[in-house]
């Protein structure tokens, strides 16, 4: 359809608009049948000065439909879409209006949802876990599974999981009503003490030698200007991946803030496999808008202080190091935890040698070991690190030591061990 010129708009009659407002600004013009086509489209896209104006609006595009015989069923389709979740916001309001019962909140969701087997569970620090309503950690849903999670935070800590049937919330502004809804009971119940706190209960993370697991995503700023709001919705999913896999591995999350994601596990090999699971699941996951997206993943394994605030020392920092120095879709271990994982690797996971490197802030070359597996990507370009990896050379050898960088096993370092 050729854009409508403005000389051409101008003599146009209001009755040719779809919409005229209360200032004189008309819109959705529909004086032909390609343009009748096109107010069809985007008229979801109008905002409407109220309710009446909408259906007068509304009432004139039909007729304009009917004139050119045109049969708008993606219109209708729509326009059902939007009475139902209009209704179900509502039924929403009416249902919490009536200020339930601590606890009741699950019901009245089945209810106004119509969703019988839908779960509220609530997230534990000291259980690592998300519980039900009588404190029993439940598993949530598998990669594959029929059900779908959506997930609240609170100050970027886990704080609510509404297990449900993945359709009920596909429309992004009734998914915003609910979960609005959602916290706010969820945030009552808490201020008046009928839901265990959920800040982070560090006398019940694990200590001594340790595996940390990082996470953070590429390109992130690129891609909050492309998806603006939205953004939040890919956050949010990208979370819930991550606690997913973290939960089924063992590990216990520690912190998530902006992009970023922090965990902890007590076996070395449970961290692998979670990453794997993660890189997986992301790297088959078809995101709207044709974006594309993709974490990076640094693990290191060391003996961090536990203190009232969570962990800290130089095993968290070089964490976030090897985290910075992968690419996304990568895997990027230390040497300390290729040494701690030792014959104990996951089936089909593999471990190659990216030579040592320099990371920022860290007084010793660190040896770095992507991790490979079925179904992750293979090639990247050297670590994020700034520097040129760092030579093993004899003096007075130089040539001897390029030839012997080349070689697998001049890759093999002496690596510490885990403790017994």
């Amino acid at each position: 359809m050729s854009r409508l010129k403005t000389r051409k708009r101008a003599r146009l009659p209001d009755r040719a608009f779809a919409y005229v407002d209360s200032r004189g600004r008309r819109r959705l013009p529909v004086h032909d049948k390609a343009h009748v086509r096109n107010a069809l489209a985007r008229f979801n896209q109008v905002a409407f000065e109220d309710d009446a104006a909408r259906e007068r609006a509304r009432q004139r595009l039909l007729n304009a439909a009917k004139k050119y015989r045109i049969v708008p069923v993606g219109f209708i389709t729509g326009e059902l879409r939007s009475e139902r979740r209009h209704a179900t916001a509502g039924r929403l309001v009416i249902e919490l209006g009536r200020n339930p019962a601590p606890g009741e909140l699950e019901q009245r969701l089945r209810t106004v949802l119509r969703d019988p087997t839908l779960a509220v569970l609530h997230w534990s620090d000291a259980s690592g876990a998300y519980l039900d309503g009588t404190g029993t950690p439940v598993p949530l849903p598998a990669e594959g599974d029929q059900r779908g999670v959506t997930y609240l935070e609170r100050q970027g800590r886990p704080m609510t999981a509404v297990v449900h049937d993945p359709t009920i919330l596909d429309d992004p502004a009734l998914a915003q009503t609910v979960l609005d809804a959602v916290r706010f009971v969820v945030e009552k119940d808490r201020l008046h003490g009928q839901i265990q706190a959920t800040s982070t209960d560090a006398a019940a993370l694990p200590t001594g030698f340790v595996t940390l697991l990082m996470t953070d995503i590429e390109a992130s700023t690129a891609l909050l200007r492309r998806l603006g709001d939205r953004y939040g919705t890919v956050l949010n999913d990208v979370r819930g991946i991550l606690r997913a896999a973290v939960s089924r591995a063992g590990g216990r999350e520690i912190d998530a803030r902006a992009d970023e994601f922090f965990a902890v596990f007590e076996r070395a090999p449970s961290a692998s496999e979670a990453a794997v699971a993660v890189q997986r699941e992301l790297g088959d996951r078809a995101w709207s808008d044709g974006v594309e997206v993709r974490i990076r993943v640094g693990i290191h394994s060391g003996r961090p202080t536990l203190t009232d605030v969570g962990y800290i020392g130089v095993a968290v920092h070089t964490t976030a190091r090897v985290c910075s120095a992968a690419h996304g879709g990568q895997i990027v271990v230390s040497a300390a935890t290729r040494a701690a994982i030792g014959a104990s690797a996951p089936t089909g996971i593999r471990f190659r040698g990216l030579g040592r490197h320099r990371l920022p802030g860290l007084p010793d070359a660190e040896m770095l070991f992507q991790v490979q597996a079925p179904g992750l990507r293979v090639k990247f370009p050297g670590p994020r690190t700034g520097r040129h990896p760092v030579r093993r050379r004899q003096p007075d050898e130089r040539r001897a030591g390029l030839e012997n960088r080349t070689r697998p096993e001049a890759r093999q370092l002496e690596l510490p061990q885990p403790p017994a």
